[in-house]
């Protein structure tokens, strides 16, 4: 792991695998190209849901756990990898989930024009909060240089602020120092 506070997407990751464990339940609900799906499946959970709805996505997701020796897991069940927007996540996760990470924007490497949008994000973090496991972690990596991004993170940041504090705690990570609107992390875990 490289200087984590340089690289937004390892502070996420790094944050998030202090509420991994074996036999945790994941969902990555941007699964993107498979980075983070193949760090969550390292963790030797007891299901991984990876969500994209990009099939280019999902592809490149399967092909890279496949590479990396998870396929008895995909063949199993313990993963799945499925082409769906991450608003429907409660159509097909039915159990508490102990980390949850999101990875805004658009696919690396991919189509700019296909980024993730508020109205679909904020269903999903709602599904997520629902999904959630007492003292879980809801993470959320968001990209707000450009205007999909600012739009989708006003609105993520507004629906943390309304939390019940009984039942939540919400933290926002910020690079305060950095120009260029580089990425924030939002982290929401639910209370025991």
């Amino acid at each position: 792991m490289s200087n984590i506070i340089r690289k937004t997407t390892e502070l996420a990751m790094y944050i998030t695998s202090s509420y991994t464990f074996p036999g945790c339940v994941i969902v990555d609900a941007t699964c993107g190209n498979g980075h983070d799906t193949i760090a969550l499946a390292r963790t030797k959970p007891s299901r991984l849901y990876a969500f994209d709805i990009q099939q280019e996505a999902v592809a490149a997701t399967e092909k890279k756990l496949v590479s990396e020796g998870f396929g008895s897991a995909l063949d199993n069940g313990t993963i799945s990898i499925i082409c769906d927007s991450h608003s429907n996540m409660t159509q097909h996760v039915h159990e508490p989930a102990d980390v949850i990470i999101f990875n805004l924007g658009y696919l690396p490497g991919g189509d700019k024009t296909k980024p993730t949008y508020k109205s679909e994000t904020v269903k999903a973090a709602r599904s997520a909060l629902e999904l959630l496991a007492l003292d879980g972690v809801l993470c959320l990596t968001m990209y707000s240089g450009h205007p999909e991004g600012l739009e989708e993170k006003e609105v993520l940041m507004q629906m943390a602020e309304t939390l019940d504090p009984k039942v939540y705690h919400a933290a926002y990570v910020n690079f305060i120092n950095q120009k260029n609107s580089p990425p924030e992390i939002l982290l929401i875990t639910k209370k025991a």
